[in-house]
């Protein structure tokens, strides 16, 4: 059973049929309990309450079984003794579902408590109404706030009537982007109707910065049988989900664009927002510096104010680069951010847009190769064109010096001109390296290039190639052994050929000096020869020592090749 009050204010009327007057004229059953009925105080004084008046003094005709009067409370005092309102506050333990039609209910006052002009005691009347068909939502559990990190809300949803069928409720977020429900679906019988469902409601994370979003979840009786609940008009349970993105920074990155021989190109500096945002934003920019001239090497920039309108996180500042042939380095372009539109900030101010000198530039390398025994090798030199031309270009080189004999180390190079047709990068020029099988150093031959056609540059002017010496070379180490108290140890030297040749070679060696004394600290050692068959690399020499237990110090032997 439902136990309800009702709160009616009263106030006395001055001359008036009734004495009372009672606000709201109507009530629905299921509002008995907790319902607040106000009245002006009119008329009020002479017509007033003695302070003596109490709940007993209240008379309910017409009322229901189960409605009581319950209390009594004084609202407005007129003077020690006397009030004009008072709030009556009534009690219900009937069932709501019982009432089916309107009823009336009449209030009544005794007359031992008023005080003045005699009339009559009526307290006038309201009507109760059958209660609606539709939905209760409880206030969310804890807050109507989630989170972007994924908190949570709970509301309960119940029938506001008994239907005569199955209700089932579809739940739906109003803005997905901000928030899910579960479940999707609720669905109420009639045994069921009057107890609460759960709806969770789960914050939904995004990479927009939109500060804190107000959404509805919606509820929407579709599906009934019972024609007053089918079709009936959603309701909104308002949540709100908070945002976790930091406020927008922009940013302004440092491009770069060969300027051409000719014409224009665009070098394009591109100013990011980060998060994104949904509402719009500027930012200002001017250009503030650089080493390339404004108005010669680009047309002057105006400044400006870009605009990024909600969800857009990038926009373009174009800088028109004027082409040319004059030799030049990198040249630089600075542009800078600046006011940024409040509640944003500026992350990266300053970009450093570079101009790149990319006219045609001749260069040549400085390459090696092994002489070989015999025969010939090319030392091969590469000249390269920076860029692919759409026309010829040529350049002259020559043989301008080196430390290798032309004729004899090398065949005598001709002077020449290389052409480059249109597209082409790069060639070569050979010079026939002589083999021999004489030890020498390292030399070299200097090639220069030169009268470059129509003023194209040549950044590397000359090429130093090197003929390296490959004839093998026999080289020996320096081992040390101990010597022992007795007996004897093997010093054994190893004599190495850098290059392991492709037939057999030999080389000479002799006992040739050193501190330790032949015959007595050392057996001695007899000259040889030692033969190197063709793919060997080592070999070893080995000194007999003879151990003793004299205190000396440490002593040599030398092995020398020839």
């Amino acid at each position: 059973m439902l136990a309800a009050s009702l709160l009616v204010l009263l106030a006395l009327l001055f001359l008036q049929p009734a004495a009372f007057a009672v606000s709201p004229s109507q009530v629905y059953a299921d509002e008995l309990n907790g319902i607040s009925i106000t009245s002006d105080a009119i008329g009020c004084p002479p017509r007033i309450l003695h302070s003596s008046v109490r709940a007993s003094h209240v008379t309910l005709s017409g009322a229901p079984a189960g409605l009581t009067v319950t209390g009594l409370s004084r609202v407005r005092q007129q003077g020690n003794n006397y009030w004009c309102i008072v709030r009556i506050t009534l009690g219900y333990t009937g069932n709501v579902a019982s009432i089916t039609s309107d009823i009336t209910v009449n209030i009544s006052i005794d007359s031992s408590v008023i005080v003045g002009p005699s009339g009559d005691a009526s307290a006038g009347s309201f009507t109760i109404k059958p209660t609606p068909k539709g939905l209760v939502t409880s206030t969310p559990t804890g807050s109507s706030t989630v989170t972007e990190a994924g908190s949570t809300s709970t509301f309960t949803v119940k029938l506001r009537a008994a239907p005569s069928a199955n209700v089932s409720v579809a739940v739906s977020s109003g803005d997905t982007s901000e928030g899910s429900v579960s479940p999707n679906t609720l669905t109420f019988t009639t045994m069921n109707y009057g107890t609460a469902q759960t709806v969770t409601v789960t914050g939904a994370n995004d990479a927009v910065y939109d500060g804190n979003v107000a959404w509805n979840v919606v509820l929407n009786p579709s599906s009934s049988g019972d024609s007053g609940y089918n079709g009936l008009s959603n309701v909104n349970v308002a949540m709100t989900t908070t945002d976790n993105e930091s406020a927008p920074s922009f940013s302004i990155n440092s491009p770069s664009q060969g300027e051409r021989d000719i014409g224009s190109t665009n070098l394009t500096f591109t100013v990011s927002m980060s998060p994104e945002s949904a509402s719009q934003h500027t930012v200002d920019y001017a250009q503030t510096g650089g080493t390339a001239t404004s108005g010669t090497d680009y047309t002057a920039l105006t400044s400006g104010t870009l605009t990024f309108a909600a969800g857009v996180t990038s926009q373009t500042i174009t800088v028109s680069v004027t082409g040319d042939t004059v030799d030049e380095g990198n040249e630089t372009v600075v542009v800078t951010l600046s006011n940024a539109s409040s509640g944003t900030s500026i992350s990266t101010a300053t970009g450093t847009g570079t101009i790149r000198d990319d006219d045609p530039k001749f260069s040549i390398d400085s390459p090696s190769v092994a002489e070989g025994d015999s025969g010939s090798a090319n030392l091969t030199f590469t000249v390269t064109l920076s860029a692919a031309g759409t026309s010829q270009h040529t350049v002259d080189y020559a043989r301008t010096g080196g430390t290798a004999t032309s004729g004899t180390d090398y065949t005598a190079l001709a002077s020449g001109t290389l052409t480059f047709a249109a597209g082409t990068t790069s060639r070569t020029i050979t010079v026939s390296v002589t083999g021999d099988t004489t030890d020498e150093p390292n030399e070299t031959v200097i090639v220069s290039l030169s009268n470059s056609s129509s003023g194209t540059v040549i950044s590397t002017a000359s090429g130093t190639g090197t003929i390296r010496d490959d004839d093998p070379k026999f080289s020996i180490n320096s081992p040390s052994v101990a010597e022992g108290d007795s007996g004897s140890a093997n010093l054994t030297f190893t004599v190495t050929l850098n290059a392991a040749g492709t037939s057999s070679h030999t080389v000479d060696y002799a006992q040739t000096g050193g501190t330790a004394t032949s015959g007595t600290d050392y057996t001695a050692l007899t000259s040889g020869t030692l033969t190197f068959a063709a793919g060997t690399t080592s070999q070893t020499i080995t000194v007999l020592v003879t151990g003793d237990t004299t205190d000396e110090s440490n002593e040599t032997v030398i092995v020398t090749l020839s």
